[in-house]
């Protein structure tokens, strides 16, 4: 990364330096730095695991800030050979009652591990600070069914960070797995953003389509990210296997980042193709440097999608990516740099969509 780096090592806190794997309890010195943020996780929410702890996770890695996303198509989608595909067709209603279920979920698991929601710029504030919070995300709008009116009781439920598509079909738009349909963005989707935007939720485009990200870039002046998987030179078609796929061209991940978005870095891996660049902790570190180059370092982020990447991921704790910003710690990033990558930038742009 020659333009970005100059070399030189440089002072942080003492805690930063090269964090062990192991996950003490709450009376501990202080959290390392710099803070992490992570744009789209499930760890603790999708699977029933007792001992996840995150709030203890977060606070033994200095992770402030985790968008914790529930997936309100699971019921109807299964993993296949070639990825992730639809299964089912939900009835009218199925959809909102399961985000309904899973809010409840969501909430119940806060309450037991004593994390707050982050709802306002303050809230994102703090958790930046060292007071770990969660930011309510949904991993699609399908369980709007179709009405943006919707939008204001999720917004009052504590959602703050909105995917529009995801694995089933959408009347909001195409997915990048399978078959276009819309051909770009249909209306009800621009009502969706618009919805976004004047509520303060933050418009998530991953799983997107390219017609319908530029689309969706031109219509409005949401603040939006693109909260999890990789850039790849020629970007994906529908019909290559899914980890392909879900990929970003360049030059649509610099269009998401002059908009003053952000990328973030899935732990997806794929051990048959040589040619994937995160096959370990070290390799998404240096994949994290190769986007900055690609798109600037102030339009990076982490977003893990920690326990929904896969069987084989390579991250599966917040200690796992403590590990991945220590080595980048050591690679010598200026400073500033560094607090973007891991964190500010995520909180940056959630702050403004929060403020719309």
């Amino acid at each position: 990364m020659t333009q970005l780096l100059d070399r030189r090592r440089f002072a942080l806190l003492a805690g930063a330096a090269l964090f062990g794997s192991s996950l003490p309890g709450r009376a501990q010195a202080p959290a390392p730095r710099p803070r992490i943020a992570d744009m789209h996780s499930h760890l603790g929410l999708l699977k029933p695991v007792p001992d996840v702890r995150l709030r203890e996770q977060m606070e033994a890695t200095g992770t402030g800030l985790v968008a914790w996303a529930l997936v309100d198509d699971q019921p109807w989608i299964r993993s296949t050979g070639a990825g992730i595909a639809q299964v089912g067709e939900p009835r009218p209603g199925d959809l909102w009652n399961w985000f309904l279920r899973e809010s409840r979920v969501l909430d119940a698991r806060l309450l037991r591990w004593g994390l707050p929601k982050a709802l306002t710029p303050a809230d994102v504030d703090a958790a930046m600070a060292g007071t770990p919070h969660v930011v309510m995300a949904s991993e699609s709008a399908n369980f709007l069914e179709g009405d943006p009116g919707r939008l204001a009781q999720a917004h009052a439920m504590g959602l703050r960070h909105l995917q529009l598509v995801h694995y089933i079909a959408s009347p909001l738009g195409d997915l990048q797995t399978t078959a276009p349909r819309h051909n770009g963005m249909p209306a009800v989707a621009r009502e969706v953003i618009e919805g976004c935007r004047k509520l303060g939720i933050l418009v998530d485009l991953a799983h997107s389509t390219p017609d319908f990200v530029d689309q969706a870039l031109e219509a409005s002046q949401a603040r939006v990210v693109w909260s999890h998987s990789w850039i790849r030179a020629a970007g994906g078609r529908w019909q290559d296997w899914g980890y392909i796929a879900r990929s970003l061209a360049p030059q649509q991940a610099r269009k998401i980042a002059a908009r003053g978005g952000v990328i973030g870095l899935w732990s997806v891996r794929a051990r048959r193709d040589s040619s994937y660049p995160i096959y370990s902790i070290r390799a998404y570190a240096d994949e994290i440097v190769r986007m900055a180059d690609i798109v600037g370092p102030q339009a990076v982020g982490f977003g893990t999608d920690l326990d929904g990447a896969g069987p084989d991921p390579v991250l599966a704790t917040y200690a796992d990516l403590r590990e991945v910003v220590n080595l980048l710690v050591q690679r010598g990033l200026p400073e500033a740099m560094l607090e973007g990558i891991c964190g500010g930038n995520y909180a940056r742009v959630l702050k403004q969509a929060m403020a719309a």
